[in-house]
């Protein structure tokens, strides 16, 4: 196998695995989104609330049956999203292991 191929793999590899920290990085996203549930306006650079930033200030203070299982149904979304962004980097991956596989 080229070098080439190596790391072609590894920053594809290393891009997707970022990726998927993000998606964990809960109060990076809360601090620098601003935390706040302005739906007013379509721009992407308003204050906004994402599904970390509302399970990191919001699980704390729920009290009602609703409120909580909104949440975990929010960490299970939060949860899936993850999950089929690495899913679908390791398809990414074999797929370029195999087709330069092929090449040699």
């Amino acid at each position: 196998m080229h070098r080439a191929a190596f790391t072609k793999n590894g920053v594809i590899g290393g891009v997707m695995l970022g990726l998927g920290r993000a998606f964990g990085e809960i109060m990076a996203v809360t601090f620098i989104i601003s935390n706040t549930y302005q739906l007013d306006s379509a721009s992407l650079f308003i204050p906004c609330n994402s599904i970390t930033s509302a399970l990191v200030n919001e699980f704390a203070e729920a009290e009602s049956g609703v409120h909580v299982a909104a949440l975990i149904e929010l960490g299970l979304i939060l949860f899936v999203i993850a999950f089929i962004v690495l899913v679908i980097s390791k398809l990414m991956i074999l797929r370029l292991a195999k087709s330069e596989g092929a090449r040699s």
